[in-house]
């Protein structure tokens, strides 16, 4: 099972130290200023007239200088927070996309809606808890603590006077607070909800409406939008009542630090000061409040992932081996039925079965697109796989060039020349001639293309990829008009071993025929042999 990344990896506690190092300076710096902050006061109650030259300019200068460098540095505390966050979202999201594929086929496909969430709100989470979280957090707690000592520092009853309600305020915010978890895992079900409907009903759109359920599809998106919407507001009423106590503290305790001077004649000078220091005392607090709420949001996504981590296994490693591989099927059960034997290197083998279904489960085994009931599938006693192609009616597709979506299996994408002379040869001319060349685009999941070209596409793909192992799984070939034609063209130039499904009106009956039966628990024919046919 893959872990989630170090916090401090890839040079990140380099910049949490850095931000770390900001919030000492910031820290310093407003002791700094409240000290002179009461020096200036001194001097203005002091003084009789109104000449500035009896003011320290030591004093003004500090109060100049450390504005402009507090400034600096919470502007560099806040970039250096957001790299660091990034950074973290982009190994999380490699760490989650690599635990998608080992999912395989069919858990990803099945969870496609809740699956995507990973790459927008977990990963918002992430970014937000790492960078904006982790970083104000450290921030915090050197800040806090050097103006409460500041704060003594001026003057003790001052201090008390002030922190107090600012103490309740934690209290209480601390107490509210717990909330928050149980909040942000009901917006995030609710979320995943939404998102899963939606990622369903897409792909489908149009015929929902040709089918005059579209307004009935909406109005479930509707309701389960405005639950999600409930819960989002929820969260939001609570976390901005947890953010108005430091703002309400800050006048509670400036209201206590103005009776304290007035009630034990304390200096005006001091009471100012000590104001300037709340004032950044409450500042620490009110970004805590933040903090709790991306942690409390990092924490269920952090859950999700984890959760998603431990259902993965180990991603096949290929390496292509340049030559056919031979298959040992070792008591591979597949749809109920059980298979023990050898497939020769450079072999072609049909698979004949009066079920379909059990055709293509078995030919999704073969390409690694789906796991077996029991049993095992080896290749040659390597422990990488071989270059696998899998010809079907939905090519692996991306959007982008039509040469990319020619060339996605290459190892090394050969020149234009090429390239357009196998496409040719598969049929895909007018294809070619209606996208505007090779450097014309093909939609997300190749929309824009027929059925027939898209197997045209996928038979492409298999020729210049050169695999060691061709799986063939298609309804629609026998349909082409040169389905002939284009088997002796995959025959002739793919020299790796080949499994298929094709009738023999397109095969000519060349190769081994395998005969499926979900009755096929006691197989007795160890390997596929010359003219030979396997029965149930």
């Amino acid at each position: 099972m893959s872990e989630l990344p170090e916090l401090s990896g890839h040079g990140r506690g380099r910049h949490i130290a850095l931000v770390v190092g900001l919030g000492i300076i910031q820290a310093g710096l407003m002791m700094a200023t409240a000290f002179a902050t009461r020096d200036v006061f001194v001097a203005l109650r002091s003084t009789s007239g109104s000449t500035s030259s009896q003011l320290p300019l030591t004093s003004l200068l500090i109060l100049a200088a450390a504005a402009l460098v507090i400034a600096a540095c919470q502007a560099l505390a806040r970039v250096r927070g957001e790299a660091i966050g990034q950074s973290y979202a982009v190994e999380l999201r490699s760490v989650v996309f690599r635990a998608i594929a080992a999912l395989g086929a069919e858990p990803a496909g099945r969870r496609l809606g809740g699956l995507s969430l990973r790459f927008v709100g977990d990963l918002t989470a992430a970014r937000g808890w790492v960078g904006m979280g982790i970083t104000r957090l450290v921030s915090a707690a050197v800040v806090f603590p050097m103006a409460a000592l500041c704060l003594w520092l001026i003057d003790p009853v001052l201090a008390l006077a002030g922190m107090l309600p600012i103490f309740v305020a934690v209290a209480l915010a601390a107490g509210l607070g717990l909330a928050l978890g149980r909040l942000h895992r009901d917006l995030r079900r609710r979320r995943a909800g939404v998102a899963i409907a939606a990622m369903e009903r897409i792909p489908i759109a149009r015929e929902l409406a040709l089918m005059n359920r579209l307004p009935r599809e909406i109005a479930s998106l509707e309701r389960k939008g405005h639950r999600s919407a409930e819960d989002a507001v929820r969260r939001v009423r609570r976390v901005s009542l947890l953010r108005a106590l430091p703002n309400a503290s800050l006048g509670l305790g400036g209201a206590a630090v103005l009776w304290a001077t007035a009630r034990f004649g304390l200096a005006a000078a001091d009471a100012a000061a000590a104001l300037s220091v709340l004032a950044i005392l409450v500042v620490p607090v009110r970004e805590c409040i933040g903090v709790w709420d991306r942690y409390s949001a990092w924490c269920v996504a952090r859950d999700k992932c984890r959760a998603l981590l431990a259902r993965t296994e180990a991603l096949p490693r290929v390496r292509r081996r340049g030559r056919p591989v031979p298959l040992d099927l070792e008591h591979l059960r597949v749809g109920g039925c059980t298979l023990h034997l050898r497939i020769r290197a450079g072999q072609r083998v049909c698979l004949a079965t009066d079920d379909p279904d059990l055709a293509s489960r078995v030919l999704a085994v073969l390409a690694r697109r789906r796991a077996p009931e029991a049993g095992r599938l080896r290749f040659d006693g390597l422990p990488t796989e071989p270059a696998i192609a899998c010809i079907g009616d939905r090519p692996a597709l991306l959007r982008g060039s039509l040469r990319r979506a020619l060339t996605m299996g290459a190892a090394a994408r050969p020149d234009d020349d090429d390239i357009g002379r196998v496409a040719r040869e598969c049929g895909l001319g007018p294809a070619i001639a209606r996208l505007g060349g090779l450097d014309g685009r093909i939609e997300e999941a190749g929309h824009n293309l027929t059925p027939g070209e898209s197997l045209r596409l996928a038979l492409v793909q298999a020729l210049l990829s050169r695999p060691d192992l061709v799986v063939v799984d298609s309804y629609l070939w026998p349909l082409l008009k040169d389905a002939v034609e284009l088997f002796t063209l995959l025959d002739a130039r793919c020299p790796a071993t080949l499994v298929h499904n094709l009738p023999d009106s397109v095969t000519g009956g060349a190769g081994m025929l395998l005969r499926l039966s979900e009755n096929m628990d006691h197989p007795k024919t160890p390997s596929v042999c010359g003219n030979s046919k396997l029965g149930s």
